[in-house]
């Protein structure tokens, strides 16, 4: 019988206080470890070349390098650690820019700790989970006519109903047992999805289609 595989976490936020219950509280769920904490952006990448952590859980705003900085080095430099954006922000300028540079996770701070447990899972699990708050926020970022134009030029009604159940964190098993269809077929049209809007992966596909206000 195999050993249940252990999620890795790295903690980063400029409030020991916050640091100190966000490990209480991943500590305490079943299969999660948290490594470490880093009070910055730069203790946080020091931290992961260490630690190898799968998840880096990281607060928007800190000193020296902060977590946007911190989670683009992340994205370049370590792909395979699943960044979760933590934050009391939902103005959508935050958001928009934590999905660009390359966060699978998006949090509230206003959440409870059985939100924050789930979406470290899914993370790790290679999903996608945005906070259905700031799924709002990005679908009011401002698209341009040409961008509108292109709806109809790019994507069906099934590929934005995909995009939709993507956007919420659905695996493409949960994607194909909503729609019917099997997780294969599920497979090939995410890739077909991400060509068509030229996108390298789940979050990027995601990220252009809350940009261009095709899905909410």
């Amino acid at each position: 019988m195999e050993e249940p595989v252990t999620i890795r976490v790295a903690i980063a936020d400029d409030h020991s206080l916050v640091r100190q219950g966000l490990r209480r509280y991943l500590d305490m769920a079943d299969g999660i470890e948290v490594v470490g904490e880093a009070s910055n952006g730069k203790e946080l990448l020091e931290l992961i070349g260490n630690e190898n952590p799968d998840i880096a859980l990281i607060d928007i705003r800190m000193p020296e390098m902060d977590g946007l900085e911190a989670a683009r080095v992340i994205r370049d430099q370590h792909p395979k650690v699943g960044v979760i954006m933590l934050t009391a922000y939902d103005d959508r300028q935050f958001v928009v820019e934590a999905v660009r540079s390359g966060a699978r996770g998006y949090v509230l701070k206003a959440r409870d700790a059985e939100h924050l447990i789930q979406t470290v899972r899914l993370v790790a699990g290679g999903n996608m989970v945005i906070d259905p708050q700031l799924v709002v926020a990005l679908a009011e970022e401002p698209s341009t006519a040409k961008e509108r134009d292109r709806k109809a030029e790019t994507l069906t009604a099934h590929d934005i109903e995909v995009l939709q159940l993507l956007a919420f964190g659905h695996t493409n098993r949960d994607i194909a047992e909503r729609l019917y269809i099997s997780p294969d077929t599920v497979k090939t049209h995410l890739e077909h999805i991400f060509e068509k809007l030229g996108a390298s992966d789940r979050t990027a596909a995601v990220a252009e289609a809350l940009r261009r206000r095709l899905i909410e």
